[in-house]
């Protein structure tokens, strides 16, 4: 066999120790780009391999350790007022699922507004970097577009959503396409064929419409073109006349929902739920308490989002990537009394 080319090997011929090899290939902060790439240069042209045996052992020894030079993690929220999106119950969950999960790690976890103070980004960012703050979870924005010019070339970065001007972080989201596919199983179980779906823009758009392309899609799986539904975008305005009408036009025999106020518009109607409409939520954590749908394990989410942030971390990896990666969570399924019960 090969002899396996050593860090000792790498260091003997770049002319570097071994401490300064190691933190080479991990991407150190402290080693300039320069030496970055020579040293791997080297080690690329030298044949070397890590060895999984020896990553994995430091690897478990690191996570038994507190990490003292970045053991504080920055949720950060750029809303227009301090607790505009902490202070809500479902983000609360996430808050919630990223401090438990940084604490088993070994960090602490620290919500910051952005605007504190009216500072400006590049303020803020000086703040993080004051404070030893290497590691930043993104939340996500009031509006979806905006922008918040921070240095991030100075952190490791995670977001817990899909900012159309930062799609180089990874991102750790819910999955809209699986969790509407799961939605027309559950209805097809009971029989259902004729089903709408009906969405707030605002919110279908910062999925990219993903509820839409899966409705799509499983309307034409062994559904007569003549019970295809089309999808009910709703802006805001005239809401439950929007409503009133699809429905008197389409008659479905349910409904899989984004949308607030399509219950109380369906039983204005006379519609009663579930025996003259099926009714799926896509938001059981807030919809009425009996709602048959999906349940979002939004701790999971925030878990996840530490678990990546500590892996970029650990790789020494900041600012943006070279390709857009990101973690999906599915959400559960949940029986409720809003659909027929399965014979």
């Amino acid at each position: 066999m090969e002899k396996r080319v050593r860090l000792k090997d790498i260091a003997k011929e770049a002319r570097l120790s071994v401490s300064a090899v190691s933190m080479a290939l991990n991407n150190d902060v402290t080693m300039s780009d320069r030496t970055i790439e020579r040293v791997k240069g080297v080690a690329r042209e030298m044949g070397y391999v890590p060895d999984p045996a020896l990553s994995a052992l430091s690897a478990y020894r690191t996570k038994l350790k507190v990490h003292t030079h970045f053991s504080v993690i920055g949720m950060v929220t750029n809303w227009r007022t301090r607790d505009g999106w902490s202070g809500k119950a479902n983000q609360k969950e996430v808050i919630r699922g990223a401090k438990e999960r940084a604490m088993d790690l070994g960090y602490t976890l620290q919500v910051f507004w952005a605007r504190e103070e009216g500072a400006s980004p590049k303020r803020f960012s000086q703040i993080l970097r004051a404070r030893g703050i290497r590691g930043i979870i993104l939340a996500p924005f009031e509006d979806n577009d905006e922008a918040l010019d921070m240095d991030w070339n100075q952190f490791s970065v995670v977001t817990i959503s899909r900012p159309s001007r930062y799609t180089s972080f990874h991102h750790v989201v819910q999955n809209p396409y699986m969790d509407l596919l799961n939605c027309w199983d559950k209805l097809r179980e009971r029989g259902s064929s004729r089903v709408g779906l009906v969405l707030q823009d605002d919110i279908a758009s910062r999925w990219s419409y993903q509820w839409e392309a899966a409705h799509l899609f499983s309307s034409t799986l062994g559904v007569p073109e003549r019970d295809r539904i089309p999808t009910l975008r709703l802006d805001g305005v005239n809401d439950g006349i929007a409503i009133k009408e699809w429905l008197e036009k389409h008659r479905p025999q349910a409904v899989i929902s984004r949308c607030k106020s399509f219950l109380d518009v369906a039983r204005s109607l006379g519609l009663r739920i579930p025996e003259d409409l099926g009714y799926v939520t896509l938001n059981a954590n807030n919809d009425i308490p009996s709602a048959a749908g999906i349940r979002h394990r939004r701790d999971a989410l925030g878990a996840m989002a530490v678990d990546v942030l500590n892996s970029l971390l650990h790789r020494n990896h900041t600012g943006f990537q070279d390709v857009s990666v990101g973690t999906q969570i599915d959400g559960i399924w949940q029986d409720g009394e809003t659909l027929p019960a399965l014979i």
